[in-house]
C-alpha cells in the first residue's frame, strides 16, 4: 500500500465531517427561522462542502487498492475468505451505528417506520450510502482482482460507463439527454444512487493496486491536465451549487481527475501528514458515528447556545471539533473494555 494513503484517508474523513457539519448547520439555521445563507457566506459554505465530492471516491479507492494488496497470491476459496472476515468488521458496525441513528431520529423527530422498512433504509445505505457499494464490491472483489489483472482497461472503461448511463438515468438531462424509462430496470436496485456517484472509484483502487508502476508513469506525463481539469471542475460545482451557472456534470466528474493523482502525491508534501494518518486509522468508525455526534452536538447549541446557529461559520468548525474529540472519547473508552475485539466491531 502507498505510504501516502493512511494520511489521505484521514483527509477524506474529516472532509466528510465538514460537509456534514455544513448541511446539518444550514438545517437548523432555516429550521429555527434564521435566514438561509446567501452572498459571501453561501459562497464560502458551499466551497467548503464541494471539497466533500472527493471523500467517499478517496475511500473507495484506498479500499480497492487494500483488497489487492490482502488477496494477492490467493486463490478463489481463500481469497473469499480473508474476505469474509473483512466484511464483519464493515456490516457489524454498520448495522450497530444504523439502529443508534435510527432510534436518535426517533427521539429527537418522531420519525420511526415499520420493521420492513427499516430493512430497505439498510439496504439502500440510509444514511451511510457508501457502505452497502463498498459491501458489495467486497464481494465481488475477488473476481474484480482477477478480471481486473488481465482487462484493465475493458472493466474501468465497462464500470466508468455504467456509472454514466446510472447517473443518467437517475438525472436526465445531465449531458443534456435522458434514456427511456425502461432503462431504470438495467441498474441495480438499491445501489443505484451509490453507483451513480461512485461506481468506479473501488475498479480504479484495483487497477492501481494492479498496475501501480504503469499507472505512476503514465498519469505522472499529464498530471498537470488533471489537475487544470480538477481546478475547473471544482470551479464549475461551486458555481453551480450557488446558481452562478448550471454544470450539473461537474460534481460527478471532479473526482476522475483528483483520484486519478493521489498515487503522485508524496507522504512527505501532506501538511499535518501525521495527524491526518491518526485520523485515517479510524476513518470508518468516524463515518459511522459522526452524524450522531453532530445531531446531538446541534440539539445540545440550540437549547444552551440558540444564537450560534445563526453563526454558521463559527458553528461549522466547532462542530468539526467537537465530533473529533467525540470519537477519541469513544476509542480511549472501548480501549479500557475488557474484550479485545470490542472496537473492531463497534467502529470497524
Amino acid at each position: 500500500m502507498s505510504r501516502q494513503f493512511p494520511a489521505l484517508r484521514g483527509l477524506a474523513i474529516l472532509l466528510v465531517v465538514l460537509n456534514h457539519s455544513i448541511v446539518l448547520s444550514v438545517l437548523a439555521s432555516t429550521t429555527n427561522g434564521h435566514t438561509p445563507p446567501a452572498g459571501w457566506e453561501r459562497f464560502l459554505l458551499e466551497a467548503m462542502g464541494g471539497l466533500g465530492l472527493i471523500a467517499v471516491p478517496t475511500f473507495l479507492f484506498i479500499s480497492g487498492g487494500f483488497v489487492v494488496y490482502a488477496l494477492r497470491d490467493k486463490d478463489l476459496r481463500l481469497g473469499y475468505r480473508t474476505i469474509a472476515l473483512s466484511l464483519r468488521h464493515i456490516v457489524v458496525p454498520y448495522l450497530i451505528w444504523s439502529a443508534i441513528f435510527y432510534v436518535l431520529v426517533y427521539a429527537l423527530n418522531g420519525e420511526t417506520h415499520p420493521p420492513i422498512e427499516y430493512l430497505k433504509l439498510l439496504v439502500v445505505g440510509y444514511p451511510y450510502n457508501f457502505v452497502p457499494l463498498i459491501i458489495f464490491f467486497y464481494i465481488a472483489a475477488p473476481l474484480l482482482v482477477r478480471l481486473t489483472h488481465r482487462w484493465p482497461w475493458v472493466v474501468i472503461l465497462g464500470i466508468g460507463l455504467y456509472q454514466l448511463f446510472t447517473a443518467i438515468v437517475l438525472q436526465p438531462g445531465l449531458l443534456g439527454f435522458a434514456f427511456p424509462g425502461w432503462a431504470r430496470y438495467l441498474t441495480i436496485p438499491g445501489l443505484r444512487l451509490s453507483v451513480a456517484l461512485w461506481g468506479i472509484y473501488f475498479p480504479l483502487g484495483v487497477a492501481f493496486g494492479l498496475h501501480a508502476r504503469q499507472w505512476a508513469l503514465s498519469v505522472g506525463k499529464v498530471w498537470w491536465l488533471l489537475a487544470i481539469a480538477a481546478v475547473v471542475l471544482y470551479s464549475l460545482a461551486v458555481l453551480h451549487e450557488t446558481s452562478f451557472t448550471r454544470a450539473p456534470f461537474a460534481g460527478l466528474l471532479l473526482p476522475v481527475f483528483v483520484v486519478l493523482m493521489l498515487p503522485l502525491l508524496r507522504r512527505e508534501a501532506i501538511p499535518f501528514v501525521e495527524a491526518l494518518e491518526v485520523e485515517g486509522k479510524r476513518a470508518y468508525g468516524l463515518y459511522l458515528t459522526n452524524l450522531v455526534f453532530l445531531n446531538v452536538a446541534l440539539v445540545g447549541v440550540q437549547a444552551g447556545l440558540p444564537w450560534l446557529v445563526d453563526q454558521l461559520l463559527v458553528l461549522v468548525p466547532l462542530l468539526v471539533l467537537f465530533t473529533i474529540l467525540a470519537m477519541r472519547l469513544l476509542v480511549a473508552g472501548l480501549a479500557r473494555l475488557p474484550v479485545p475485539t470490542a472496537q473492531r466491531y463497534v467502529l470497524g
